[in-house]
């Protein structure tokens, strides 16, 4: 009899070794973290009055292909690749939004460089009804340079402009960055800058987009002008 309960009781030990492997491999299926593309994405929209436009923003966020998609040359320059870094002078145009035209006075397309914002930030926002901001929202999220960059930037746009309905900022290239599921990309850039003055300029008017996406142009514009 005894005999018998001891070989009941006893477990072999590759048995034990199986059921500890398994401990770990069920930890990490619990802990398992869904990363998604961040969705386009928006604050709520007031629409901007005025008709001289102002683009700042980060060098390679899409300044340049914003102003050419207004006039109807953004398929086309999408192509090209170009990337400014100083200031493009632009001649006044019409754009046509739905079933309005919009006269666009001539201007600069300023380029993201430092350099460019004592030079010709203060200059620019006095001249302009409408300031329009534009940033990399992915690099922006990720590089904590880029984020100081950025801010900084903003920090200055708000020290100069009293209106924030008069401004619209862009967070761009919405399609490169990765956040998980059940996130948001708006929520998370407000959250980087949660009871800073310029923080006000993220609470209207902030939209995440992919500025080469037709569908995601026409929406923005039809939210800032029509």
């Amino acid at each position: 009899m005894v005999e018998f309960l001891l070989a009941t009781i006893t477990v072999p030990a590759y048995h034990q070794q199986e059921a500890w492997i398994w401990i770990p491999i069920l930890i990490a299926v619990s802990t398992l973290v869904v990363v998604i593309v961040a969705a386009s994405d928006e604050t709520k929209t007031e629409k901007l009055i005025g008709k001289s436009i102002g683009v700042l923003g980060m060098i390679g966020a899409g300044k340049t292909q914003f102003l050419k998609n207004l006039q109807g040359k953004g398929q086309e320059y999408k192509k090209e690749g170009y990337q400014g870094t100083g200031k493009d002078e632009y001649q006044e145009f019409t754009c046509s939004i739905g079933d309005k035209q919009y006269k666009i006075k001539g201007g600069t397309d300023i380029g993201g460089v430092e350099d460019n914002i004592k030079t010709f930030y203060e200059k620019f926002l006095k001249s302009k009804d409408i300031c329009i901001f534009l940033f990399d929202i992915q690099k922006y999220k990720d590089d904590s340079k880029y984020r100081m960059d950025t801010n900084a930037r903003l920090d200055f746009i708000n020290n100069h402009i009293e209106d924030a309905s008069k401004c619209a900022i862009i967070g761009s290239h919405v399609d490169k960055a990765k956040i998980k599921k059940g996130q948001s990309i708006i929520t998370i850039v407000q959250k980087f800058v949660k009871e800073k003055e310029y923080a006000r300029l993220l609470n209207s008017n902030f939209f995440a987009c992919n500025l080469t996406n037709e569908e995601d142009m026409n929406k923005l514009v039809n939210k800032l002008f029509l």
